[in-house]
Formats: structure tokens, sequence, C-alpha cells
């Protein structure tokens, strides 16, 4: 789709069918260069509404195009409305278009006679019937029966709102919004359920789904992802895609993965102020989460300051808690805080386990407390092969055993930096942005060959959305047979 152009070198037909073969989003707008301009705006090359100097629908369409020349600009990023105004498809409004000036011509001769019968049959029955036009086909926003939401999330900046889930070609706006590194959330809003889905920086975090099936029918990973792709491909509802910043994406994350520190506080005794200078002098990254019969309210907090606070009553993003602290003035407020979940690298931690085999028999017979000492006990094993007594020799064939850890040594003498940059490459290669998880764990590795493998040996049974087990199995059989050429 050009960005700009003329319609003397192509016309409005052309770009209307552009954008609808290249599955475009954005707002098209065009001027005859004589004061009138038109806006078209289109969601995976879905024309669904225009308006025109006072007109809107379908005649802002065929008026457009009946325009004889002048420009046109194409932004992709333009905030979309939530108007649905056009229902005719772009073949037929071109047809209508272009037999518009016959019909025009026809008409003044059918007016003729109707004028003579004016009493009878006056022209403003007709009139009536294009009047509501315009402004018909406003979007309707749903709301979940159940009244529930994954978690309570923030206003932010809204880059689509409401579009409607007929025609949202969902798998390409997911990669859309992983292209562009995208982070902020795309919320779905039936009238049965709601689901959510965090994005940080291209990277999908979670996603989440409440269908009100049961009181805590809530469901998370590829389950979740699964019915929320459902009731997309079903047409069900609508979307929101809004954005955050990566802090408040990171507090919402933790309010669905992290351990609670506290649950069940009562507000009405707690010292809440006391409670956030406490976590803020440990610098704590988490959330605190207050319910009261007035609504919800989030803190997010980022090494202890707060990056966000706002409710379930006024979304708008405040950088003081007084709002959500406002909340715990009902007796039966209940709160909650939630610290950050540590890195997943800890759980690469099967790998230390390698390194205490090697170390054992370096002090085998010698208690740990002799390692400190190391000024006189390391004589006393090269003393042991001198006696020729006989039954010294068999306690003197275990010591020749540390002869074995040098030969496996010959392992940790490879470049391992070198080995986990390529096995980080082969999963930036195989998984984009989603590779973040793999890359970690196998930056977490021991630098060994069995700490390698035991990382590798974790790829299978990681779970990201979007990513079927069987693709995580074969890259781990891939990296495992690159780890193997290397010695």
């Amino acid at each position: 789709m050009q960005s700009q152009g003329s319609l003397a070198e192509t016309s409005l037909k052309s770009l209307l069918e552009a954008a609808q073969g290249e599955r475009s989003t954005g707002t098209l707008t065009i001027r005859n260069g004589s004061g009138k301009s038109a806006s078209l705006y289109f969601l995976f090359g879905h024309l669904f509404h225009a308006q025109s100097d006072g007109i809107a629908g379908d005649a802002a369409v065929v008026s457009a195009l009946n325009w004889p020349g002048g420009e046109f600009e194409f932004d992709p990023k333009a905030k979309l409305p939530s108007d649905e105004t056009v229902k005719a498809g772009i073949p037929e409004l071109v047809q209508a278009a272009e037999s518009t000036p016959e019909e025009a011509a026809e008409a003044p001769k059918q007016h003729k006679p109707d004028a003579e019968e004016a009493p009878r049959d006056h022209p403003v029955a007709e009139r009536k019937v294009e009047a509501p036009q315009p402004r018909r086909g406003v979007k309707h926003r749903p709301q979940p029966k159940h009244g529930r939401e994954p978690i309570p999330v923030p206003a932010g900046q809204v880059i689509y709102d409401s579009l409607k889930t007929s025609f949202v070609d969902f798998p390409r706006l997911i990669t859309t919004l992983e292209k562009e590194g995208y982070t902020g959330y795309v919320r779905l809003l039936t009238d049965d359920a709601s689901g959510l889905i965090l994005f940080r920086e291209g990277l999908a975090l979670e996603c989440m789904y409440d269908a009100g099936e049961e009181p805590s029918g809530l469901v998370l990973g590829k389950q979740a992802l699964q019915r929320f792709n459902d009731d997309v491909t079903a047409g069900h509802g609508v979307l929101d895609v809004v954005g955050l910043s990566a802090e408040l994406i990171d507090g919402l994350h933790e309010l669905t993965v992290s351990r609670p520190m506290y649950t069940e506080l009562y507000a009405s005794w707690v010292d809440m102020k006391a409670l956030l200078k406490f976590l803020n002098d440990r610098k704590l990254s988490g959330s605190v989460m207050i319910r009261s019969g007035g609504g919800t309210g989030v803190i997010i907090l980022s090494e202890g300051d707060v990056a966000g606070a706002y409710t379930s009553e006024s979304r708008d993003i405040s950088d003081k808690p007084d709002r959500a602290l406002a909340l715990c003035e009902d007796p039966n407020a209940v709160v909650a805080a939630q610290r950050a979940s540590a890195s997943r690298a800890p759980q690469a931690a099967p790998a230390p386990p390698p390194p205490p085999p090697p170390a054992e028999p370096a002090t085998s017979q010698i208690p740990v407390i002799q390692q400190q000492a190391t000024a006189t006990y390391p004589v006393q094993p090269r003393q042991a092969p001198t006696p020729p007594s006989v039954p010294a020799m068999p306690n003197i064939a275990p010591a020749v055993a540390p002869t074995t850890p040098p030969a496996s040594a010959s392992g940790p003498q490879l470049d391992w930096a070198a080995i986990v940059a390529e096995l980080q490459a082969m999963a930036e290669d195989s998984l984009g942005n989603r590779a973040r998880k793999v890359k970690d764990i196998l930056g977490a590795a021991d630098p060994s060959i069995q700490g390698i493998e035991a990382a590798i040996d974790q790829v299978p049974s990681i779970s990201l959305l979007f990513v079927d087990s069987s693709r995580l199995e074969q890259l781990a059989q891939e990296m495992r047979a690159r780890l193997k050429s290397h010695y």
C-alpha cells in the first residue's frame, strides 16, 4: 500500500483494491484539491468506516470514488474509530460509483411525473431511507455476564479500540505486534467471556481467559490462548489493543504468576502507608492489590517505587497510590502483596549437581575442614605412594581415581561462551523473539558438557505461547547434535 501519491496516477479504486488485497490496516485520507476531503478506515483490508464533509458510510465512499483527481495519504499507525458505517463491500461500492452518473441522469426524468403528483408521492420518503445510513453500525461493546476480568488492567495508549473480531485476522495481528516489539495488552470482551494477552517487547508473556463457567474459572497459558483464538475466529466480541510501559506490564504479569507475600490482610487492621514504606525499604518489585466493595485497586512497584497505580473504576494511571488506597476505607477490603518472581534462569539450577561429583574425588579421603588447611595436608597424599607395604597399596588405588577428572577436564577447556552463544543463536533462528526463555536457560547453565546438556533437556518442557512443544523438542535435538560436534 502506497503511503502517499496522486489520484491521477493511482485511482481510489486501485487503492481500495490494494488495501483489500494486502489486508492493510490504517487510515486513507484523500483530498480532491478543491477543499473536499474524505477519510477511509481499514482493518486488515476491511473498509469499515468512512466520512467526508458531513456524510459517512457507503455514501462517503461512493462520492469520493467520483472525484476526478486529488492526492492521498495512508497512515498505518493512525488510531481507528469505533464506528462501523460502511456496509457494502469494495466491489459493490465501486459498482455503485460507476452507475451513479447514469442514475443521476435518469433521476430528473423520473421526478418530472412525480412532481405533477406531488400531493400524493413526496420525495421526502426516499430521503428518510438514506438519512440513518451515515451513523449506523456503531460498535456494540459487550460486557461479560459474569462481570469479571482476568486481572484489572489500566488505561494506556489506545492503539485499536473495540475492533470487531468478525473481521480481525488474529494471527496477523499477533505477528504485527511481535514485529513491532509491542509492549502492552490485547483484551477480548464478549457477552460470555473475557481474555487478556500480555506483551513485552513483542513477546507474549501470558494469556488469560475467563469464561465464567465457575467462580474461579480463570484459565492460563496455551489452553487460554486456544479459547481466546476460538472466540476471535468465531467473530465473538471485540478486541482492544492498548500500549503500556514495560514496568506496568511486568507488574501485571506478576499478578498472574507470582506467589503472594501477604494474603487476606484486612484493611481495617493494616496500616497501608507503613506497608508501602516497608516494601519500599526492601526495594521490592511486585504489586499490591486491594479488593473492596467499591472496586479493585492495583499498585505496581518497581524496586520499591510506585511505577503506577489505578483502580477498576478509574483506569487512568497515576504515580501516586492515593486513589487505590482510598478503597481501604472499606473495613472489609482485602489487601494482598505479591513479590516479583525470581528470574526463570534459576530453573536451570539442575545443572549445578554435576560439579559436586568432580569435587568429591579431590577430597574423597580428606575431611572438608582439611581443604582449608592446604599448607600441611596436601603433602600427605603424596607420601602414600612411597611406602612399599602391600596393605597400603589398595588404599592408594583409589587415589589414582583423580586422574579421571583431568580426562573430563578436557571438556571445560572448550570455549563454553562461544558454544552457548551458538546455541542461543539457534534458538533465535528457530523461535525469533520468543527465544528469550531458552536463551536465559542456556546462559545460566554450568559451563560443562553435563551442565549444557541439562539445560537443553529443559527446552521441550518450556511453556511458550504460540509455540508447539514438538517444535521445541526438535530444537532440543538439533542443539544436542550441535553440542556433540564440539567434542
